[in-house]
């Protein structure tokens, strides 16, 4: 079993790591209140204290004081999980990365950045070039290494896989303090690679980066029939650049269940397909042939960059409604394309409406990198309910909701992307079962990088 940090950060401690530290523990009120809870919203974990470092110096220091008195670290990003994984234990210490958020070196194949550094702010050093990541999340607002501790899946997922399958080289300080480069060839660039910060502190990532165009067409199709929605989906595969999926359902009244009324829907899918361009804008039928869909709805134009940030418009009205200051209980499951083929009609039947008001269906080119786990089967897409934030009065129905997914999804070989909320029965027997023949590598990568099991979090606390 691996360590278990036996001490927590009290007053002693915290005044003690003060003294010989040019950078200070901060344990205002405010401050601690404002760590005490991520994106989610779900669970709360107030840490003892909260450090914002800003050289690499000052988080070695922080990491080997830790180390040698057992003290739990909690590293965060932008704290945009939401499932406990950028929050402290009781008593533990939350490593804040926010100053970390400059742009590196580019040398026209890959970019360095730092670790809380944002897409947006790679994409502003690359597309002058006309260059970029070959995935990149859907929203660009996102913390580089954040994203990849947990992996990343864009619309270009389809055929380049998932963003951490792009990374040339991490710096990475490991739970000894030390400050490492590392590339493929060592388990430390693995163990930091969708690793959920239990090995190190990523402090710098390079980026690998990809020759683009500088428009984008967007054509937006809709279907009212399942199976053609997923035959046109394998066409598209072999000519589009980016390709969002969603199912939306169209409410039509609400019948009785009880004493109650329950909303009915009929269920629409929707398929967005969008091709770089340099100079003649393409035409769908030129570009691919007999496709069955119900209604073209629309066809627009926009720069690349314009097309890369499409999401912040939905980011921007989630603040202005004090939709982002609500519970985001999101739901992010790779699942086998044939499984949702044959169950994705009764799921999306059986989901409530107030959760489900949006269900996301990114097709995966299927990688074979480091700890992001998938289905064993060669065609995989992730299925996501990100709803733009649910009132305190549903909590519970959407958390159940999550529950019920779960419980269909992981017996018919599915695999939960650890980014979202993941329940409540999240312990040692769940982990053994999501890693299954990679459980050992799991843990012995930790015992390696991290002998005293510093670095924890609500999700993985040891």
């Amino acid at each position: 079993m691996l360590p278990t940090p036996m001490k927590q950060w009290d007053a002693s401690k915290i005044k003690q790591f003060n003294q010989q530290s040019p950078e200070a523990l901060l344990c205002d009120e405010a401050t601690l209140f404002a760590f005490s809870q991520d994106f989610g919203r779900v669970m709360q974990s107030q840490p003892a204290a909260v450090y914002q470092p800003h050289s690499i110096e000052a988080i070695q220091n922080l990491i080997r004081f830790a180390q040698n008195e057992q003290l739990p670290l909690t590293i965060r990003g932008n704290g945009l999980s939401q499932g406990g994984q950028s929050l402290p234990l009781p008593g533990g210490v939350t490593l804040s990365m926010q100053q970390f958020d400059k742009p590196g070196e580019f040398t026209g194949d890959s970019i360095w950045m730092e670790a809380n550094a944002s897409w947006t702010s790679l994409l502003e050093q690359t597309l002058p070039a006309l260059k970029a990541p070959h995935v990149l999340p859907y929203n660009c607002n996102l913390a580089v290494a954040g994203v990849l501790s947990v992996g990343g899946v864009g619309a270009s997922s389809f055929k380049y896989g998932t963003i951490n399958s792009h990374v040339k080289g991490l710096e990475v300080i490991d739970g000894l303090g030390e400050l490492q480069r590392v590339d493929y060839r060592s388990p430390l660039f693995d163990a930091c690679l969708s690793g959920q910060g239990r090995c190190g502190v990523i402090t710098k990532a390079e980026i690998a980066l990809r020759t683009v165009q500088p428009l984008v067409k967007t054509f937006c199709l809709v279907y009212n029939e399942q199976d053609k929605w997923f035959k046109d989906l394998e066409k598209l595969k072999t000519k589009a650049d980016y390709l969002e999926l969603f199912c939306s359902p169209a409410i039509q009244g609400a019948k009785p269940i009880g004493d109650k009324r329950q909303p009915v829907a009929e269920w629409l899918y929707a398929l967005h397909c969008s091709f770089e361009f340099t100079e003649q804008s393409p035409e769908l039928t030129d570009l691919v042939a007999d496709l069955h869909y119900w209604k073209l709805l629309q066809a627009y134009e926009e720069s690349i960059g314009s097309y890369y940030l499409r999401h912040n418009s939905r980011f921007v009205m989630m603040k202005s409604l004090g939709q982002w200051d609500l519970l985001h209980p999101w739901y992010e499951c790779f699942v086998p394309t044939k499984v949702l083929q044959t169950h994705l009609e009764a799921i999306l039947q059986s989901l409530p409406l107030h959760y489900a008001n949006l269900v996301h269906i990114v097709p995966i080119s299927r990688p074979n990198a480091n700890f992001l786990m998938f289905p064993k089967e060669d065609s995989v897409c992730s299925f996501m309910i990100l709803h733009p934030g649910i009132p305190q009065l549903f909590k519970d129905s959407c958390l159940q909701a999550v529950e019920e997914l779960d419980k269909r999804f992981l017996q018919l070989g599915g695999k939960r992307y650890l980014s979202g909320y993941m329940g409540k029965a999240v312990g040692g027997e769940y982990w053994s079962t999501h890693f299954a023949e990679y459980y050992k590598a799991w843990m012995d990568v930790k015992k390696q990088y991290d002998p005293a099991g510093i670095f924890c979090s609500l999700l993985h606390p040891k």
